[in-house]
């Protein structure tokens, strides 16, 4: 192999498995100044780098570039959380995940460490001394996903010249593995309610009938609880059959869904029109702005901690399996509905559209636990939940979803 060229001001550091490549300059304080430029396995060589350090040299002539003064990981990381939502647009709730994981976890971790000295093996120790914390794959996933973007922020800054965050190994996340309620035990869980609410008198009655609704609705139309939390009257149009999906309710504040796709009409079937219907006929709180789901004396957000307690009640009476591990919104409603409703031969991209997916490979895991072959019929969907779509699970006295629709003309 032939010598490496030398150049002024360039010095090339050989290690084991690669070279790194320095360039030297001073800088419009007349402050020496060494910068890492590049690795060899990255295509930078002696030529680059000099070429890089003739460019330094420009901007120390032109702009007077001066050397960054070191900087600590703590004061950039509270710069940063305090501007880079806005910037995007993200929303509350996101801003305050990230200020939380940077609060509790990151800047514990790093603290006053100088950014520059934080590399990819200080990042994989962090890793390492979560799982041993007993910290599931996905959280660590998070962590690192929000301090990427710390570092990506001082990479444009030229803070740092590399984002330790990319090549560090990530916890393998375990395949998806969802608790998803079958046909039998959805049909099961929906007379429990029916049961208990026939057994209890009063405001506890209202209250069983309401989570009842929740429960099939949830189910039924694939919402996510911030979703649910979120519905109004004016968003279900019970004469034409649609549900839209405007606004989602997340630390009990009201949001738009989290992604465009997320904004989304779903349609209703018979079925699901009528229990909303009844569900309307029987709440005190029928305004459009109104919410559909809410406390039953003040109209208010409804108590999502109450539901999951009411909704165990009703899965144990109905005899399923570990009652206490099934998540209400997620495994014994959207979860179920999208699973169900691939078992039942519903085209993958209507899947995609109807759950509010933003990447169709969210949707794929759903196909691969329904483990079937699709068919081009959506109402199959309908069917496969609820049995006959026309069936009441109120029971005989209920009206009809026809006659229903004309008392309302």
């Amino acid at each position: 192999m032939a010598e490496m060229k030398k150049h002024a001001g360039v010095y090339p550091a050989k290690g084991a498995r690669d070279t790194t490549f320095w360039i030297r300059y001073r800088d419009a304080a007349g402050r020496q100044v060494n910068e890492k430029v590049g690795a060899a396995s990255e295509g930078m060589t002696a030529r680059k780098a000099a070429e890089a350090r003739m460019a330094r040299l420009v901007e120390v002539k032109q702009r007077g570039l001066k050397r960054s003064e070191p900087t600590a990981f703590d004061a950039f990381a509270a710069e940063w959380v305090a501007t880079y939502p806005t910037r995007k647009g993200l929303k509350d709730s996101t801003a305050e995940d990230y200020e939380s994981i940077i609060a509790r976890h990151l800047r514990p971790e790093f603290g006053s460490t100088r950014l520059g000295v934080i590399d990819t093996q200080r990042v994989e120790r962090y890793v390492a001394r979560k799982q041993r914390d007993g910290f599931a794959p996905n959280t660590i996933h998070r962590h690192l996903n929000v301090l990427g973007l710390i570092f990506k922020s001082a990479v444009r800054q030229s803070l740092v010249q590399a984002n330790p965050v990319s090549d560090a190994e990530r916890p393998k996340v375990p395949d998806w593995q969802p608790r998803i309620l079958t046909a039998a035990e959805i049909g099961a869980t929906a007379r429990a309610f029916t049961e208990l609410a026939e057994d209890a008198t009063g405001d506890e009655r209202e209250w069983i009938e309401q989570a009842r609704t929740v429960f099939v609705v949830a189910v039924g139309a694939w919402l996510r609880r911030g979703e649910v939390l979120g519905l109004r009257w004016r968003d279900v149009d019970l004469i034409d059959g649609v549900l839209h999906v405007r606004q989602t309710v997340t630390r009990g504040r009201e949001e738009t869904p989290k992604s465009r796709a997320g904004r989304r009409p779903f349609p209703l079937d018979p079925k699901l029109a009528d229990e909303l219907w009844q569900h309307r006929r029987r709440t005190r709180f029928q305004g459009d702005d109104e919410r559909v789901f809410c406390h039953p004396q003040t109209g208010g957000v409804l108590d999502h901690k109450r539901y999951t307690k009411t909704l165990r009640l009703a899965l144990t009476r109905a005899r399923v399996e570990n009652p206490e591990s099934i998540r209400p919104f997620h495994d014994a409603g959207r979860h179920s509905g999208v699973t169900n409703a691939a078992a039942a031969g519903v085209p993958p991209m209507a899947l995609k559209t109807l759950a509010g997916h933003a990447d169709f490979s969210t949707t794929q895991r759903y196909i691969h636990v329904a483990g079937e072959l699709f068919r081009d019929d959506a109402a199959l969907a309908g069917a496969r939940l609820w049995g006959s779509v026309t069936e009441n699970c109120y029971g005989k006295d209920a009206e009809p979803v026809a006659a229903v629709t004309e008392s309302r003309d």
